[in-house]
């Protein structure tokens, strides 16, 4: 289950766990959220009663839910009270996005909901400390669940190499720059945006993602006047994604410099990387990981556009050696293969 909408890079990393889990085990299933964003934040509210009528007949051995809110915890319960464990993945830290009053409840909420868990997972090696410092009782029992890649779609062999080419010559004598995201408060696309009036002109950049910011992020390469340079291409099939990665001449990462942001895992990272292409990011929380992969960057537009011309020019290929990592460390097939065998052994 997922606590997010079902156009969020969360419920994306759920959607990978099911994915590999039922290839394992075919008695794994998926509550899909009904819900996209919805204002005032009503897609929580009414997946809580969606969530409820999907689980009440259920039975089950592990429910495994991607961030704790009430939507997905509560009704879960109904779960744990006929036996089933509860497994919750933190894969943020939600209430760093947000400032003041909300900041605070959300702090709270979910540090009151993590208590049902028997067990936790996260991605993040920081983020695994600061959970265990808060929750001291977990110590044992909290899992690194890394963010992977699923490289039957994400596999350079994989892509239907015509509409590769279409791609590009829709787009003849440019270099492609390519970002995907979730278009909300955690992308920080106005920085990349900004710093596109400093990167070459022969350089055009495409937009894959949906969201709520999306609207204004088209208004906001207007008014720095680069919309002629930025492509917005709406929410991708996963399919589709890949093939925009495979025409691109460099994919770019950006988190603010921020605390949060510590604590994040990149997915869009990994997937560029796994298609074997050069990346342009900066050096903020998980990114620095991957410094000898990547084309690294100051956390500020100006520096990050000297870094996508420095990319663009050289001839080095980054990518490549990345593939093989993501091969090794990052792929959904083998690390749920080790999640599956942790659950049979019986989680303690």
């Amino acid at each position: 289950m997922s606590s997010q909408a079902s156009n969020t890079g969360s419920t994306l990393r759920a959607e990978y766990i099911h994915k590999y889990l039922k290839k394992l085990n075919r008695e794994t299933y998926y509550i899909k959220p009904p819900f996209k964003n919805m204002p005032f934040m009503l897609d929580f509210v009414f997946s809580m009663f969606y969530n409820f009528f999907k689980l009440m007949n259920m039975r089950c051995d592990y429910v495994i839910i991607v961030k704790p809110y009430p939507n997905t915890v509560l009704p879960a319960l109904l779960l744990k009270s006929r036996g089933a464990k509860i497994i919750i993945d933190i894969d943020d830290l939600d209430h760093g996005y947000r400032q003041g009053f909300l900041s605070g409840v959300i702090r709270v909420m979910q540090a009151s909901l993590i208590k049902y868990a028997d067990i936790l997972t996260t991605h993040n090696t920081e983020l695994r400390k600061m959970i265990i410092r808060e929750n001291p009782g977990y110590k044992g029992r909290t899992y690194m669940l890394n963010q992977c890649v699923d490289r039957e779609v994400f596999n350079p062999r994989a892509v239907n190499r015509k509409n590769v080419k279409d791609i590009r010559r829709a787009f003849p004598g440019k270099k492609i720059l390519f970002y995907m995201a979730h278009l909300n408060i955690a992308s920080y696309l106005e920085d990349i945006l900004e710093s596109l009036r400093y990167i070459n002109d022969n350089a055009v950049l495409l937009v894959a993602g949906g969201g709520p910011a999306l609207a204004s992020y088209v208004s906001m390469a207007r008014r720095l006047k680069v919309n002629e340079r930025t492509v917005f291409l709406g929410q991708l099939p996963l399919e589709k994604a890949a093939e925009y990665i495979a025409a691109a001449d460099l994919c770019l990462v950006y988190y603010k410099n921020l605390p949060v942001n510590t604590y994040r895992a990149s997915m869009k990272l990994r997937e560029y990387l796994a298609m074997g292409k050069n990346v342009a990011a900066d050096a903020v929380g998980d990114i620095k990981n991957f410094r000898d992969h990547i084309f690294l960057s100051r956390p500020d537009p100006e520096s990050f556009a000297k870094t996508v011309n420095r990319a663009i020019k050289s001839i080095e290929k980054k990518g490549e050696k990345g593939y093989k990592l993501i091969f090794d460390k990052y792929d959904w097939k083998t690390e749920i293969t080790g999640f599956y065998k942790i659950l049979c052994g019986g989680l303690k």
